[in-house]
């Protein structure tokens, strides 16, 4: 187990002359975080948002979880992708809802 909690038990085995199988299995032990999730949902006021609203924390994914994402098709990069993936494991959230139903645009009048 390495500093992260993540087991790896990779092997190769050989099938023919010229083929080989790759096989990787990866455990990660995900408390520590799952748990820090839940505590920030319960105690953020800011909603994750920093002290400059310039930047918000909505999510803390595992690498197991990130590697999972991505063999299910997700692109975590994308908004969208990365909101439906959160639908489907919301214990990765770190704020209880992302959509704030603000356009983003300034009105200045």
């Amino acid at each position: 187990m390495d500093d992260n909690g993540i087991v790896d038990r990779s092997q190769i085995i050989k099938r023919g002359e010229k083929e080989w199988e790759h096989i990787t299995e990866l455990h990660q032990y995900q408390i520590p975080v799952l748990e820090e999730n839940f505590l920030n949902k319960l105690k953020n006021p800011s909603n994750g948002f920093s002290e400059g609203r310039m930047l918000r924390k909505v999510a803390s994914i595992p690498l197991v979880g990130v590697l999972e994402a991505e063999r299910l098709g997700f692109d975590l990069g994308n908004k969208n992708d990365l909101e439906r993936f959160l639908d489907f494991h919301p214990e990765y959230m770190t704020v209880k809802k992302i959509d704030t139903g603000k356009t983003g645009k300034i009105i200045i009048k």
